[in-house]
């Protein structure tokens, strides 16, 4: 009997305990979850306001893009009227061909006869003076034509010349326009990628304070559990009195089993879960494919915001080429810039993206090749290029690579 008294008062004594335990272990796990939450609301935050930040430069990119209109619809413009243009300069060329077979058959017309005996001739031949006054006056006129045949040629000519030369700085402006527009667009797709990616990571932070917050929640509802389950088997193991020490000590062997066994499959769940997060490498046909559907691009015409497959501009070209291969670009040579990693020329491989800047940021981008040779959408059309030739070495930037192929 004094032995079950013994045992009972010590029971009720943890029992009495119990409360006080498990309320500091509750309050630790719950602050740890308030400094989740606190951690969470401050992502969701940074997220919302660069969220923000993001729907401003998608709203200044439309814009730019309603600029784009604009400029291919002057540059089409520019090609009529430099196709009327060139209507013109045939049509004057053959009329100044027509003058100078006239001029030259009035030459060898007069070399048969002097022109002073000519004109004599015409006097004397005269059959009254009206007669005679009408062949001076003739004499005259045709002289006179022949001084304005000469000065038409000449006013043609200088017209001529005129029109090329306005024409020739209208095309200069235009391309001007062209590549700020590109700068301008690609700084806006730069500023867009790097915001990108930030929100991104805080995405991913976010995530897994929340998993973390997930976890603590868990472990505190588990402890609960397990502090409720010792509570009732020591208050059963004061009625039971010798053999409720025995239970118990069972029950606890049993329960700590369990968080064993839980905490081992939870351990097998992380170690799955992080084996199949591995990323296959990426294979050899990549290459070929996005090569064979770049040269099958070859002489078709530059479009400025063209994407294929009827026409494109720089950065349609290579994102249209590499998409072939699965993988996906952002839309601006300044966006590729961004996205890509850096490697010199000496490092540079076919496969890797060139750049160019004309003064205001990346505006130009092509495939290379090898040799010191690209692949690229210009204003001639898709075409290869010389990366060190008159045009391109003195606006090379550097080399970038997206795929390691």
């Amino acid at each position: 009997m004094k032995k079950n008294a013994f045992i009972a008062v010590s029971l009720a004594a943890v029992i009495s305990l119990t409360p006080a335990f498990t309320t500091n272990v509750f309050a630790d796990v719950n602050t740890d979850i308030q400094d989740q939450d606190k951690k969470i609301s401050d992502l969701k935050g940074q997220k919302s306001d660069l969220e923000s930040q993001l729907a401003t430069l998608q709203s200044q990119l439309d814009e730019s893009q309603e600029k784009a209109k604009t400029l291919q619809a002057e540059y089409d413009e520019t090609n009529k009227e430099l196709k009327q243009l060139n209507d013109d300069i045939e049509k004057i060329n053959e009329r100044i061909k027509e003058r100078e077979e006239v001029l030259k058959d009035r030459a060898r017309a007069m070399q048969k006869t002097s022109n002073s005996n000519a004109y004599l001739d015409i006097i004397l031949n005269a059959e009254s003076i009206t007669d005679l006054v009408g062949r001076v006056s003739a004499v005259n006129q045709l002289m006179d034509s022949d001084q304005q045949i000469l000065e038409d040629q000449q006013n043609d000519e200088k017209a001529l010349q005129e029109k090329q030369a306005s024409v020739k700085q209208k095309q200069a402006d235009q391309q001007k326009a062209i590549q700020d527009y590109e700068a301008e667009q690609g700084k806006i797709e730069a500023q867009k990628a790097q915001k990108e990616a930030v929100v991104t990571q805080l995405a991913a932070d976010q995530a897994a304070a929340e998993n973390e917050k997930s976890e603590l929640v868990a472990q505190r509802d588990q402890e609960a559990k397990e502090a409720a389950e010792k509570a009732a088997q020591l208050e059963e193991a004061t009625t039971a009195q010798a053999t409720a020490s025995s239970s118990s000590s069972d029950n606890s062997s049993s329960s700590s089993s369990s968080s064993s066994s839980s905490s081992s499959n939870s351990s097998a769940t992380n170690n799955s879960s992080s084996s199949s997060n591995s990323i296959p490498a990426s294979s050899g046909s990549a290459y070929d494919k996005m090569m064979s559907t770049a040269t099958a691009q070859l002489g078709k015409p530059y479009q400025l915001g063209a994407s294929g497959p009827n026409a494109f501009d720089c950065s349609g070209f290579t994102s249209y080429s590499f998409a072939a291969a699965g993988i996906s670009l952002p839309r601006t040579a300044a966006g590729q810039y961004a996205a890509s990693q850096k490697v010199s020329e000496s490092q540079a491989k076919p496969g890797d993206l060139v750049f160019f800047n004309y003064g205001s940021g990346i505006a130009h981008v092509g495939i290379y090749v090898g040799g010191g040779t690209m692949i690229n959408a210009q204003d001639n059309g898709v075409k290869y290029d010389n990366i060190h030739g008159a045009g391109w070495g003195e606006y090379l930037v550097g080399f970038g690579r997206v795929a390691n192929f």
